[in-house]
């Protein structure tokens, strides 16, 4: 078997020594080789992945954060060759949703070691393919404003206090928001499309059971008028009242989702920004082949 090593500009120094350890000490026990490369910028991934696959690769390792996992699965979706994952970012979503360890030794020992395999769903926008969620609003604003010093210094928690701010400052945008055909307009300060939980759950505790196999995405729309709302809303739904879901709407596309506004609003995909409104994504079920624990 032999393994093609994709490895994000991001990961520093110590980081890649322990990768390169990994690699050599567990893959040559398992009688494994591989081919170690450089992400180029993140439009050229799946040309330069699917050329070496061409040469012979078994299967293609992500090594750094959500973003350089999304790019190269833009090259294996509805294909035969997985995708294994060694988490090197700040969030890692993709790994935790999937138990893989977040330590790079551990999770190099678990590409030599483990056959098993899982389906996922994916998302299609813009020519790319995304695997976690993508949104405008408070969501899009706090992926744009959190610094990359931040992260690497401070890592999950440096989204925390510009998530705070932003709420604070949040204004609703009218949205029109369509899923499977059936458009809704909103007064909106949020609109997150999910089909990872982790980061949905984190946000919203009370919100559906969002699973990244199940063939659908989810859809939560946020109408929220002043900051106050926010905590009030765990408060109501907590309580079970019908109010609650004045503030919060939630859906489940088969299909695709479309998002409109009357200005231009930022939008973030897998924790990068891709650019603003309008836009549409596409469904794309069980189309990613994911090597798991």
């Amino acid at each position: 078997m032999k393994a093609l090593v994709m490895v994000a500009p991001t990961v520093y120094g110590g980081t890649r020594d322990k990768v390169r350890a990994a690699l050599r000490d567990c893959f040559a026990a398992a009688g494994f080789a591989h081919e170690w490369a450089e992400t180029p910028a993140a439009d050229a991934v799946p040309e330069f992945v699917r050329g070496r696959l061409r040469d012979g690769a078994d299967c293609v390792v992500a090594v750094g954060g959500d973003g350089t996992v999304s790019a190269v699965a833009h090259a294996l979706v509805d294909g035969p060759v997985p995708l294994g994952i060694v988490p090197a970012g700040t969030g890692n979503l993709v790994a935790r949703e999937l138990g893989i360890p977040l330590d790079v030794e551990a999770a190099v020992a678990v590409l030599a070691g483990s056959r098993n395999t899982r389906k996922l769903d994916a998302m299609r926008m813009g020519g790319h393919t995304y695997l976690l969620n993508a949104g405008v609003g408070i969501n899009a604003e706090v992926i744009r404003r959190t610094s990359r010093f931040g992260k690497n210094l401070f890592g999950l928690s440096a989204y925390v206090g510009t998530a705070v701010w932003k709420v604070l400052q949040a204004r609703p945008q009218r949205l029109e928001v369509t899923v499977d055909g059936t458009a809704r307009v909103y007064e909106a300060t949020d609109v997150l499309i999910s089909n990872c939980g982790a980061l949905a759950r984190g946000l919203h505790p009370n919100g559906p059971d969002i699973r990244v196999d199940d063939g659908v995405i989810n859809v939560c729309v946020i109408c929220m008028k002043m900051p106050l709302e926010y905590p009030w809303y765990y408060v109501l739904k907590s309580l079970r009242l019908k109010h609650a879901d004045r503030i919060i709407h939630e859906f489940e596309a088969r299909q695709s989702v479309t998002l409109r506004s009357d200005v231009p609003l930022a939008v973030q995909a897998d924790g990068d920004m891709v650019g603003t409104t309008p836009f549409t994504i596409d469904v794309r079920p069980r189309a990613l082949t994911v090597i798991v624990p």
